[in-house]
């Protein structure tokens, strides 16, 4: 007979927030378009959340994990920034939307994310 093992903290559900940095919800209009495509095929995103790592956005195309993109944020002091982003994770928000999210290539700034936060 094998002895029952105890449940690891692996099986548990997770009950507590893992991420490193916080996440402020944020709506913003934002562009996207994949890395080395011309920029006069930008498409259009909502920006749901934001971090210093990274950001989520709500888009109406699936993303396999890994895809780079490159997405175009405003901001109210500098105009429109361009960042280089990741997918870690594409999941399908119902007619035709997606919601993903994303890591920077390049983590973004205090001064940065300030320039997203403000309204």
């Amino acid at each position: 007979m094998i002895p029952l093992r105890p449940a690891l903290d692996s099986d548990l559900p997770q009950t507590f927030e893992r991420r490193a940095f916080v996440r402020y919800a944020r709506r913003l209009d934002a562009l996207w378009l994949y890395l080395g495509v011309s920029s006069r095929d930008l498409t259009s995103a909502q920006l749901t959340d934001l971090s210093i790592t990274g950001v989520g956005l709500m888009v109406d195309h699936k993303f396999p994990v890994h895809t780079s993109l490159a997405i175009r944020l405003p901001t109210i002091t500098q105009g429109w920034s361009t960042h280089l982003v990741r997918v870690k994770r594409c999941v399908e928000a119902g007619a035709g939307q997606y919601e993903i999210g994303c890591t920077f290539v390049k983590p973004l700034s205090a001064t940065q994310l300030q320039g997203f936060l403000q309204k």
